[in-house]
């Protein structure tokens, strides 16, 4: 979350939770797929710059450990949002 403007802005940051998703190494070639429920989570949608006042953005935060404890991280932006019922 940040909220503010200019020189009074701040950021807050939280992890939502941590897994593994496999034990093991997986080869040159494969592939992963990873599918996060959020139904768990207590978040709301992504919001920008709401009234100039704050905005929220969610990431997921990847960090692979190959055989050599080599560790490469990748951080990606995720857009949450709510369907309209009815």
């Amino acid at each position: 979350e940040i909220s503010g403007a200019g020189s009074s802005q701040v950021t807050e940051n939280e992890t939502l939770t941590k897994f593994e998703i496999m034990d093991g190494i997986p080869g040159k070639t494969e592939s992963i797929p990873v599918r996060l429920y959020l139904s768990g989570f207590d978040c709301g949608p992504t919001m920008k710059n709401v009234q100039n006042k704050f905005s929220v953005k969610y990431f997921l935060n990847l960090v692979l450990v190959d055989e050599e404890d080599r560790r490469y991280f990748k951080q990606q932006e995720i857009m949450l949002w709510r369907k309209k019922i009815g």
